[in-house]
């Protein structure tokens, strides 16, 4: 699904990268407010702050993101309050599941993501259950990340003014 969003964006004009986060070690976050994150985290960040936009993908777990996603979003904190270094960036998710929980573990994502100050272009929380059959009823999941890479470039143009969204 991933790799169809990324399509859809490179095919609208943008540049993308495909991170894996299990090429970084990062550590649970130590909940610490004021103490940086682990190294790991650090460079994942670093590298982040390159793009204008970003898609979170992860597989279900027991009806949740991954414990890699988890463990990403939780060092996300450091990158909140009171900068939003991430602010008025896009985002998009997708979650893709065997069974159930697809909607509820994107869902979980983008609400912390926008918390974060990330804003997501429409048709951007996207799932797709593994189980279902391509037809009619279900061509919507298809067409979901292929508007997803469309719309995240769409907004990533649109923001390039970098308006005030409350936290400047």
């Amino acid at each position: 699904m991933l790799k169809e969003v990324l399509g859809s964006a490179e095919k609208h004009g943008a540049k993308v990268k495909l991170i894996h986060l299990a090429d970084y070690k990062m550590k649970p976050y130590h909940g610490d407010y004021d103490k940086k994150p682990d190294k790991e985290s650090l460079r994942l960040f670093k590298e982040m702050m390159k793009f204008d936009g970003y898609v979170f993908a992860t597989p279900v777990h027991w009806l949740a993101p991954s414990s890699l996603m988890k463990i990403l979003v939780d060092n996300l904190t450091y990158l909140e309050a009171p900068d939003f270094p991430l602010q008025g960036r896009g985002a998009g998710v997708i979650a893709h599941c065997l069974e159930d929980g697809g909607f509820q573990a994107a869902s979980h994502l983008a609400f912390i993501l926008n918390n974060i100050g990330l804003i997501s272009p429409p048709y951007s929380i996207v799932f797709r259950n593994k189980n279902l059959v391509r037809n009619k009823d279900t061509e919507w999941m298809w067409k979901d990340t292929e508007l997803l890479g469309k719309n995240m470039v769409m907004l990533c143009e649109v923001v390039k003014h970098k308006p005030n969204w409350g936290y400047d």
